[in-house]
């Protein structure tokens, strides 16, 4: 029950950046943007029941796997924000429930990342016609970056 409601409260955080998330100005004077998030990703064993429980509770219809994101099963909020629910792709990548926020210039993006101390997972890639993303660690929490 424990592992459930921590879920749970995940998933709730996660939405509740969907609903609006809004970057703040920078001590540099970098102008105030707005942020949105584009794709909510979920990496779990059982894919079918994620899907089923997403499906029931949020009301979002789940279509079939996508390649060109690890055959992510995606939905589409009433926001247009993406939600993919994949299993691993390989045996050591653990659950994880990642956002990645839209952002116009990804190559900017990561190396504001790593000068504010953050670890480049995977650098910029392309990902077929979905887009080019990228993933940076703050400590142990995964961020992701997506750029259309």
């Amino acid at each position: 029950m424990r592992h459930r409601t921590a879920w749970s409260l995940l998933f709730a955080a996660a939405l509740a950046v969907i609903a609006g998330c809004e970057a703040t100005e920078k001590a540099d004077s970098k102008p105030t943007s707005r942020s949105r998030v584009h794709y909510l990703e979920i990496v779990c064993r059982d894919v079918s029941a994620q899907c089923t429980a997403l499906e029931r509770i949020y009301g979002l219809s789940f279509g079939p796997p996508v390649a060109d994101l690890g055959q992510a099963r995606v939905a589409e909020a009433a926001d247009g924000t993406l939600i993919g629910v994949r299993a691993p792709m390989a045996e050591h990548e653990q659950p994880v429930q990642r956002t990645y926020v839209e952002v116009a210039d990804i190559e900017r993006a990561i190396k504001d990342a790593e000068a504010a101390g953050c670890e480049v997972a995977y650098p910029p890639t392309r990902q077929g016609d979905t887009g080019t993303w990228a993933i940076y660690f703050l400590g142990e929490v995964q961020f992701g970056l997506w750029q259309r």
